[in-house]
């Protein structure tokens, strides 16, 4: 039998306005919020219990993402403000200035050492955590690109386009290794398997594609969403062979990638889902929304 997933915390009012997206620090068990009210959240990941704010964005927050150690935390905004935050104390590092058109989401190399940010003008540019500085940038078709994603080991760093494109590019030989074209509306999020072999996007044509990044081909479609996708997650336990998702129609879906199906939807958000994502362990994972809220959910035997 597959693992099933039970809701479990519920914060209905988790911030003042709709929340964008969300990240669970795999080190520290925090799970970080970003809303369109400029204030990150940092919640603890057992209780659900809000640990404390980040406050300095003054416009919606676009996206957030962790160090793999935990660490750091990097939000994006609307403000044209890139901030890298200490997860430990609080406190804000570094403050970068980049327009959201050069800098959409970012997400942390697994070395915690660079940034890749989705640009409107398509390109993929690199940035230095220590000095804020551009130090490389991947072309593609110029057309804007939503979101980016590092492969867990480093080789390949992906970003998908407005146009249903993904480009993959292989960090080693700063090349482009595959261009996967098979989605036919914008790609919103990206996710890869903890081994790196497989990356899972999500599109507004209401599909979930499993690339296998090696050989750049479309190993799975998934259907089940009857808007668009907006987030996607591979559950970091590879045994399991899950993936979440969420999307416009206001359901959070776990997929059985070996039967290619749907294990379960929940129907727990009033308005739609922007982002989901997974504990460390593979067993717990929460949604964020357009309602203001977080839910939480439990495989179940998970404490």
């Amino acid at each position: 039998m597959p693992t099933t997933y039970i809701p479990t915390i519920v914060n209905d009012e988790a911030h003042t306005d709709g929340i964008w997206n969300v990240v669970w620090s795999k080190q520290t068990n925090l799970v970080i919020t970003g809303s369109v009210d400029n204030t990150l959240k940092c919640w603890d990941g057992t209780t659900g219990e809000l640990r404390y704010d980040l406050e300095g964005h003054v416009m919606g927050i676009i996206s957030v993402d962790v160090t793999a150690d935990g660490t750091k935390l990097v939000s994006t905004s609307i403000d044209s403000n890139i901030r890298i935050w200490d997860l430990q104390t609080g406190k804000l590092i570094k403050s970068i200035t980049a327009a959201p058109v050069e800098a959409w989401t970012a997400k942390f190399s697994p070395d915690g050492q660079y940034l890749a940010c989705g640009s409107h003008n398509g390109d993929i540019n690199i940035l230095s955590v220590k000095s804020g500085e551009k130090v490389q940038s991947f072309a593609t078709k110029n057309k804007f690109l939503m979101c980016v994603a590092y492969s867990p080991n480093g080789q390949y760093v992906a970003g998908g386009s407005e146009d249903g494109t993904i480009y993959l590019f292989n960090t080693e030989t700063n090349q482009l290794a595959h261009s996967l074209s098979g989605h036919a509306m914008a790609v919103r999020s990206l996710s890869f398997s903890s081994d790196s072999k497989m990356l899972v996007s999500g599109s507004d044509d209401k599909c979930i594609h499993v690339h296998d990044v090696e050989h750049g081909q479309l190993a799975s479609s998934l259907t089940g969403h009857s808007d668009w996708v907006l987030s996607v997650a591979v559950n970091p336990d590879i045994s399991k062979q899950q993936i979440a998702s969420a999307g416009s129609d206001k359901k959070v879906k776990i997929w059985d990638l070996a039967l290619r199906s749907v294990i379960e939807t929940h129907e727990v958000h009033s308005d739609q889902v922007w982002g989901v994502c997974w504990n460390g362990q593979g067993t717990k994972l929460v949604s964020v929304s357009d309602d203001k809220s977080i839910k939480w959910f439990a495989s179940s035997g998970s404490s």
